[in-house]
């Protein structure tokens, strides 16, 4: 094959590595895009979770304002609330290193070279 056709195919599948290639970056823009915003929406709920778990603990530490006349009882409740408050403040984390990781990947997808 001489030089000419050489340069023919060349620039012909570069075309259309290129065109594939954009294409490619424009739907995992998107799709990292729309996660992202999803993502973000879902946290004000888990956010709230671990508020309401705070605030859960909280009330079972001063029994709910009732007198304490069972105190393994009293013990137990704690002990489980603080179980919610460490679990959704972990699920909340967890969450939230998967938004910081979308969020990089999206910035380093959507740089242009």
């Amino acid at each position: 094959m001489n030089n000419f056709l050489k340069t023919i195919v060349a620039l012909i599948e570069g075309d259309d590595a290129k065109v594939l290639a954009l294409k490619i970056q424009k739907k995992a823009k998107a799709a990292f895009t729309a996660q992202v915003a999803v993502k973000q929406a879902f946290t004000l709920s888990l956010e709230e979770n671990v508020e309401n778990a705070q605030e859960s603990l909280q009330n079972a530490l001063v029994n709910k304002g009732y007198q304490i006349t069972d105190t393994d009882d009293y013990l137990i409740t704690i002990l489980s609330k603080r179980r919610h408050v460490e679990a959704a403040q972990e699920e909340l984390d967890g969450h939230l290193e998967t938004v910081a990781f979308l969020q990089e990947q999206l910035a380093e997808i959507s740089k242009s070279k």
